[in-house]
């Protein structure tokens, strides 16, 4: 299962780390995407090696594009609350 995470704040690490770490058989993390660049690079960083180039990063506003190029099956929203709808 693929998945992409929106929203890298606090909410988002148990799911980085389940996708990533605790439950890697069969699930690949390709994607995360958030507002904050500072925040998005420092969760990269914390993604442990995938193969091929790495985890895609994404701004918000480019939200769509990640979907298309990464075709996620799943999309993980840690984003604020009040922000889901933009998304969901």
């Amino acid at each position: 299962m693929k998945y992409a995470i929106v929203g890298t704040g606090g909410r988002h690490q148990m799911y980085r780390r389940a996708i990533t770490e605790e439950h890697t058989k069969g699930n690949e993390l390709v994607a995360l995407c958030d507002s904050n660049e500072e925040r998005l690079a420092l969760s990269a960083s914390k993604v442990p090696p995938q193969p091929g180039n790495g985890i895609a990063t994404y701004p918000a506003a480019d939200f769509d594009r990640m979907l298309s190029e990464q075709q996620p099956d799943t999309v993980i929203v840690t984003v604020p609350d009040y922000l889901h709808h933009d998304y969901i």
